[in-house]
Order: C-alpha cells, then sequence, then structure tokens
C-alpha cells in the first residue's frame, strides 16, 4: 500500500494511509486550478453584490414581458456560461451533486420540448441554471491556491446587510411591513440566508456573530413576515443542536424555551403581528384558533387539483402559474415551490430535486464533518451552508425561492465555496474562513 507524508496538522493516530490519499487527491486538483482567477472572482462578487437590490429590479420593466430582474437573471446566466466554457473544469468533490443537478435540469428542458414555451417557464429555468454553475465556479475558486473563501462569505453578508439596514431605516417614514422599496416576504427570506451564516459561526464559538443574528431576526419580525420569523427561530435552535451529552440536550431545551417565549411575547404584545396573523383571510385554523393565510391555501388547493391531472410528469415549467391565474385573485405564484415543482415536473421532477440538492447537502455534510476532524478554519462555513440549504428547503413550504435568483444563488455559492476548500489548507494556501 502506498504510503503517504504526515498532513501538517493531522491528530496523532487518525487513520493514516485513506484520509491523507483523499486530501492529496484534492490536492491535486488545487495545482490544476492553480491561483484563484480574478475574472472568477470578480463575476462572483459582481453577482453577490447584485443580489443586495433584493426585489427592487423586479419593479422595473425592460420590456412588458421581462423585468429588469429577469434581464439581469439573464445576463448573468450568460456570463456564467462563458466564464465556464473558458474554464470547463468541475471539482472532484462538486461532480456528484452536479451530475444529479443536470439530471433535474434535462427534465426540465423535456418539459419545453413537449409544452408551450413561455417567457416566466425561461426565466425560471434560467435561475437553476445560473445557481448550478455559480456552484462550479465557487468550487473552482475554493479549491484554487489562495481562495479568497474567506472575502466572498463576507461579501454576501455585507449584500445581505445593505437592504436590512435600508428597510431600518426607512421604518420611521414607511411603518412597519412597508412594501415601498423591497418586498418584506421575500426580503425576510433574504435575511434568513445571514441569519443561517451568523449562526454557523456563532455555534463555533463567535458570540459577536450572535448578536449580529439576532439584529437580522429584529428586521425579520420588522417586516411582518410571520414564516420567516418562525424558521429564524427555527435557525437558532438548529444552530445549537448536539444531542450527544446531557449539556448539549439542556442548550437545545433552554434556547428552545427561550424561542418560544420570545414568540409568544410578541405575537400577543406587538400590534402589528396581531393584525398580521388575526385579520383578513382566516381561512386555516391551528388549535381551534383562526389564523390568516393570505390567501395561501386557496392557492395551494388549485395547483394540488390541477396537478392531479399529470401527476407523475407534470404540466411543463411554469404551469402552475397558468394555473392560478383562473382564480383571478392576484395570486401569480403557488407559494409553495413543492408543489410548484410537482405541478410544473410532476413525480419524477420532485425526486431528482430531492436527488440533486440532497447529494448536495450530504456531500456539505461530510465536508463539514472532514473541518471538524481536522480542526479546518473552514469549520464555521460548512456549519453556516448546512443551516442556510436546511432554511432554503423551510422557505420552499410557503414561498417561491426556487425562483428567485437573491435566494439561490448564495445558497449554491456556499455549497461550493465549501466543497471545494481543502482541510489544512496551511500546505496550499492562505487560512479560509
Amino acid at each position: 500500500m502506498a504510503r503517504y507524508p504526515r498532513i501538517p496538522g493531522e491528530p496523532d493516530g487518525a487513520n493514516p494511509d485513506r484520509a491523507r490519499a483523499a486530501f492529496y487527491r484534492s490536492a491535486s486538483g488545487t495545482r490544476q486550478l492553480g491561483h484563484a482567477a480574478p475574472l472568477s472572482v470578480s463575476l462572483l462578487m459582481v453577482i453577490i453584490f447584485t443580489q443586495a437590490l433584493v426585489t427592487i429590479p423586479a419593479q422595473f420593466r425592460i420590456i412588458p414581458q421581462i423585468s429588469l430582474g429577469g434581464f439581469l437573471t439573464l445576463f448573468f446566466v450568460v456570463l456564467l456560461i462563458m466564464h465556464f466554457l473558458m474554464r470547463p473544469y468541475v471539482v472532484r468533490e462538486i461532480r456528484w451533486p452536479i451530475f444529479m443537478f443536470v439530471l433535474f435540469t434535462a427534465w426540465i428542458a423535456y418539459g419545453f420540448i413537449f409544452y408551450r414555451l413561455t417567457v416566466q417557464g425561461i426565466q425560471n429555468t434560467v435561475v437553476i441554471i445560473s445557481s448550478i454553475l455559480a456552484f462550479i465556479i465557487a468550487a473552482q475558486v475554493a479549491k484554487s491556491i489562495r481562495a479568497p473563501t474567506r472575502s466572498i462569505v463576507r461579501a454576501i453578508l455585507i449584500a445581505i446587510w445593505i437592504p436590512a439596514v435600508i428597510y431600518v431605516l426607512a421604518i420611521p417614514v414607511l411603518g412597519f411591513g412597508h412594501l415601498e422599496i423591497f418586498a418584506p416576504r421575500s426580503l425576510a427570506g433574504f435575511l434568513l440566508i445571514g441569519i443561517a451564516i451568523h449562526c454557523g459561526y456563532w455555534r463555533h464559538g463567535s458570540r459577536t456573530d450572535l448578536w449580529l443574528a439576532l439584529f437580522l431576526y429584529a428586521v425579520v419580525v420588522l417586516s411582518l413576515s410571520r414564516a420567516a420569523m418562525g424558521m429564524g427561530l427555527g435557525v437558532f435552535i438548529l444552530s445549537q443542536l448536539r444531542l450527544n451529552s446531557f449539556a448539549g440536550w439542556f442548550r437545545m431545551i433552554a434556547i428552545l424555551t427561550v424561542a418560544v417565549g420570545v414568540a409568544a411575547f410578541m405575537l400577543l404584545n406587538f400590534e402589528p403581528l396581531k393584525q398580521r396573523f388575526f385579520t383578513g383571510d382566516l381561512s386555516a385554523a391551528v388549535g381551534g384558533v383562526k389564523i390568516n393565510t393570505m390567501g395561501r391555501i386557496l392557492a395551494w388547493t388549485t395547483v394540488i387539483n390541477s396537478a392531479i391531472e399529470a401527476p407523475f410528469v407534470g404540466k411543463g415549467p411554469a404551469s402552475s402559474s397558468e394555473a392560478l391565474s383562473v382564480l383571478h385573485a392576484g395570486i401569480e405564484q403557488p407559494h409553495n415551490d413543492y408543489l410548484r415543482i410537482w405541478h410544473d415536473y410532476g413525480i419524477i421532477g420532485i425526486m431528482l430535486w430531492f436527488g440533486a440538492f440532497g447529494t448536495m447537502m450530504a456531500a456539505c455534510r461530510r465536508q463539514y464533518t472532514r473541518f471538524r476532524k481536522w480542526g479546518a478554519r473552514e469549520t464555521s462555513i460548512g456549519a453556516s451552508t448546512l443551516l442556510a440549504q436546511v432554511t432554503l428547503l423551510a422557505l420552499m413550504l410557503t414561498d417561491n425561492v426556487l425562483i428567485y435568483f437573491y435566494n439561490m444563488v448564495p445558497i449554491f455559492i456556499l455549497s461550493g465555496l465549501v466543497l471545494g476548500s481543502i482541510p489544512h489548507a496551511p500546505l496550499l494556501r492562505r487560512p479560509a474562513s
């Protein structure tokens, strides 16, 4: 059996040959990529900082069918494709997730062949393709020598904090839950990514990041986005989940108790939030208490009834929006991406999506385990990425994040950074994150 030199920082008694063989196979990819390409980093940075606009570009029309947001999405996918053609290398650690995402995208393309081609269907697909390409490029950058992983994560946080601060500053003038600058529900979903990142760092010892996460959560509360409020509390709880010891159980129960107490206090004492919950479309009840669903029950029922007509193969990209148009109630999206995938791409599409995203999550989990084992600096970003991925899956229950560029791309960039990074980076480059 081949023997490998000891990795700096490797714990005594560690499984030598298998771990070192895997490490040096990864290192060979780093040598092939060389130094991080300035064009790759610049492209990622431009895309990231554009996300700070959140829903503002969607408020302006380039042509009647395409908003400025849609135009930017198409523009970025062209740049990402051109970049990939210039550097068509897929990092070893992401090849299996990429294969699964290609299968999912191929199934979407199948829908375009047999169903009517629509502008919205193209835009929805472009968001998914852009996310996959950003995933590939981020992994390339993270695998490069002297990779600026830390700077890219910081850029994502800055892009999240910019709209958060603007929203808070506008509250004295425009009021709680105002719609004039950003769509509050979309903004809250975007801020949850920042909460996940900060909570990942908090899990690994940074108390400063706890306070930063709490500030972002306060902005979510002020946006009056109810689903995001609940998911945000879930992120805080998950970030401290350690069930392998009594102290871990005690910590989780304590945080859960505080979270429930905070939620109950806000619901009973914050009047704008009470009105948001208990006035309007009271078509659902929890524990006998009617709550406002903002038309979601009607939308979900309509999409389900339509999806049943073609349950296995779906009705084609963006067909769920067409099904909702018959309501004439101003509801254009299903507000549940699992129903969207089922309606548009069928059960086959659902299976392919979970297979692709689940494969990426499993790969990130394995990498995070490696980071923790070796005490790598990338451990915090590994935790942040897993929390962000779980947040995306949760948001898909009540929102339309699958078609939002500013939700999908940052999480896929984070995933690429995690899978492209190598533990024991001091061998090859400056420590990252």
